[in-house]
């Protein structure tokens, strides 16, 4: 007879084990390759020290890949918060159609990578996409969106803005309906105008929201990697190498697999920073009652 306290633990089990197979393992396995010369045809390793991270912080590619993805996170991630919480005021102002709305929004969110950045390099074609055929009709002359550094790297971040915003929208609705309404009555009766409401009420109160959304947004957009590989390979002239295209790219295209696995950790030990700064930092200012 298995002792009833401890059923939740034999549940866990399965959960545990999927974990460490995929992601415990991994990592440390990755970590391991780090610090060696491994051949990926014989299995072989030969152990090389520092020799994989001195060779990464000597290459320029890898400080460029670190520079993309900083402004690309920079970039994006405020923008998506904004949108999000903008639409989602718009919309629970609105008497209908608000799941029409939610579906609509989210539909980025579900849609796989590969299909959405294909539908993207259709609209970003030079000569037949829609969206310089729309720049021609208002006079402007519309860049070649891919094979330019900085037309590329806008292309990217547009299509990254489009793919997370929509998730900000419906966790800020969420959090919207969730509001004391009776603040908004009394604002209404003292003649507090609009603005004010949304900075002294909505604003302050969503902060618990805010913060959760901007801790995944930004994470998210460390992570970019699908847009890049299918739009631009990392191009023009490594305009949009990120650094997770540089992990892959280093270890499935040049096979070195140590200096991939020497710029995966230097990742997530940024990662680690940016979540430890954004616990530490930026939830002081969230606002839980």
């Amino acid at each position: 007879m298995v002792n009833r306290s401890k059923i939740p633990y034999l549940l866990l089990i399965p959960t545990f084990s999927l974990y460490a197979v995929f992601f415990i393992f991994p990592f440390f396995f990755s970590l391991f390759i780090s610090f060696n010369d491994w051949n990926l045809l014989t299995g072989q390793t030969t152990l090389t020290g520092m020799k994989n991270y001195e060779a990464l912080l000597n290459n320029p590619k890898f400080f460029e890949a670190i520079r993309n993805t900083v402004v690309y996170t920079l970039i994006t991630t405020p923008i998506s918060i904004v949108l999000g919480l903008a639409y989602a005021i718009l919309i629970e102002k609105t008497k209908f159609l608000k799941s029409v709305y939610r579906f609509i929004f989210f539909v980025p969110v579900v849609i796989s990578v590969a299909a959405s950045t294909l539908s993207f390099s259709l609209l970003y074609n030079s000569r037949q996409g829609l969206i310089n055929a729309f720049l021609a009709v208002v006079g402007i002359q519309g860049p070649n969106w891919l094979n330019e550094p900085l037309p590329a790297f806008a292309a990217i971040m547009i299509l990254g803005v489009w793919r997370s915003f929509g998730y900000n929208v419906i966790l800020y609705m969420a959090g919207i309906q969730q509001l004391d309404q009776e603040l908004y009555e009394a604002a209404d009766i003292d003649g507090t105008s609009g603005w004010n409401k949304l900075t002294k009420i909505t604003i302050p109160l969503l902060s618990p929201v805010t913060y959760f959304v901007f801790v995944m947004t930004t994470l998210f957009s460390f992570q970019v990697f699908g847009t890049v590989q299918i739009l631009t390979m990392g191009g023009p002239n490594n305009a949009t190498n990120v650094l997770v295209f540089f992990v892959w790219r280093e270890a499935f295209k040049f096979f070195n697999t140590g200096a991939a696995s020497s710029a995966a950790t230097i990742l997530f030990l940024i990662m680690l920073v940016a979540t430890v700064f954004m616990v530490r930092i930026v939830q002081k200012n969230v606002h839980y009652q």
